[in-house]
């Protein structure tokens, strides 16, 4: 089936000074490290468009995806069809109101607008290609971030000390991967899946890419700089790449990001070509409650770790009740989108735990099955419920940890059913 296919990278950098979203303090960007750049790839088989849009930045709100989707419908490509997924990067511009960080309004009308033209120009380049996907393994950059504790209960980021039991769960270590050619051999875009928190220097007032930068530039540098490298986070809302076990770990960007290039260069000769892609893509809108403010897990949860003064958490929660007091609950847009009988990608508006990723891969019917969260809106830490009884920092009441410890099964069981569902189609 002939297959057409096209790329196309975005600088998204901001004017400065710009706040920066994501943190318990007020930050003022005043420097651009490096820059910043949305990344599409649009690609087309049997008359069916997918695109798929990955953005160095924090989070993208629901608004935000529909009006990039709006764009993409004018192209020709379903909405349905179009993946939009943010880095999760801890050293972009503002383009949400999490943490004391306000929303840029003017710098997201900019960044929407830029999107939008990026997909317009793939949709003019779309050319002949071919596709290939399959994983590789890299457990060297990544770890569970909360610790099991002697006492039963979680610390998030705690310190090397005897008191540490065992990381309360597993990273995933896959790296999935979709490689684009031309059709003459020569890579024109690169979709890379991996689970793991960009937070290097997010404190500082510094725009960068972060680690995927670092990543997406070490690839170019071994393909050429005309190669789009999109990086789709994985299920990360319990991992990071510092290391509470591991002495003398070297906890960079370039690190994390040239270790993470090396295995993608790697493994790109091995992937499986995609002989017969059946592009297709399903949402589905759930509800999820918001928790219990003054319940067993809200303010007076006993095993709760802050990570700023009691002050601002009483702020984050005044905003949190107003936020109840209109409606209850919030909405989740979950996506699944098929490439081929043997790949699909789960899309997760927030930030899952690793546990949650892992039972979406074991029960779905496709062999290469890959989580990407912080994609189609942004609703916060999604833990596991049996991570709301130990405690810890993502499960601590705030505005960016809000949902009912039963979001986690929701989450899982609407991605169970919309993999499911594509194979039925």
């Amino acid at each position: 089936m002939p297959i057409r296919a096209a790329c196309v990278e975005v600088d998204i950098s901001p004017e400065l000074p710009i706040e920066k979203p994501g943190w318990l303090i007020k930050i003022l960007a005043t420097k651009i490290e490096d820059p910043v750049f949305a990344k599409v790839a649009v690609m087309e088989a049997d008359g069916v468009r997918v695109a798929i849009v990955s953005i160095d930045v924090l989070s993208i709100r629901w608004p935000q995806v529909e009006a990039v989707r709006d764009a993409a419908q004018s192209l020709g490509i379903p909405r349905e069809n179009v993946l939009v997924a943010a880095t999760h990067n801890h050293t972009g511009p503002a383009v949400s109101s999490a943490g004391l960080g306000r929303r840029d309004e003017k710098y997201v009308a900019f960044m929407v607008e830029r999107i939008g033209d990026a997909l317009r120009r793939a949709v003019e380049k779309l050319a002949p290609a071919r596709l290939s996907a399959g994983s590789g393994i890299e457990a060297r950059v990544s770890g569970i971030r909360r610790m099991i504790m002697r006492d039963g209960s979680v610390r998030t980021h705690a310190p090397p000390t005897p008191e540490i039991r065992c990381p309360e769960s597993v990273i995933d270590p896959e790296v999935g991967l979709i490689r684009i050619d031309d059709q003459q051999g020569n890579t024109i875009g690169v979709i890379v899946n991996f689970a793991c928190h960009p937070v290097h220097r997010g404190g500082e007032p510094i725009i960068s890419a972060g680690w995927p930068g670092v990543m997406s530039n070490s690839i170019k540098a071994s393909l050429g700089n005309d190669v789009a490298v999109l990086f789709l986070n994985g299920a990360f809302g319990d991992v990071h790449h510092q290391s509470s076990l591991v002495p003398g770990y070297v906890d960079t960007k370039e690190n994390v990001g040239q270790t993470l290039a090396a295995t993608v260069l790697s493994t790109l000769p091995t992937l499986s070509p995609i002989e017969r892609p059946s592009f297709a893509g399903s949402t589905k809108t759930i509800q999820i409650p918001l928790r219990d403010i003054d319940g067993p897990f809200g303010t007076n949860m006993p095993r709760r770790q802050r990570f700023a003064k009691d002050e601002v958490y009483e702020e984050l929660i005044a905003r949190l009740r107003a936020k109840k007091a209109k409606r209850d609950h919030v909405l989740a847009t979950m996506q699944s989108l098929w490439i081929d009988p043997q790949t699909a990608l789960v899309t997760i508006p927030g930030e899952p735990f690793s546990k949650i990723g892992f039972d979406l891969k074991f029960a779905s019917p496709f062999k290469n099955t890959w989580v990407v969260g912080a994609a189609g809106g942004m609703i916060g830490y999604i833990p596991t419920r049996e991570a709301f009884t130990r405690g810890g920092y993502e499960c601590t009441l705030s505005m960016g940890s809000k949902l009912d410890p039963s979001a986690a099964e929701r989450i899982t069981q609407t991605g169970i059913q919309l993999l499911r569902d594509a194979v039925a189609r």
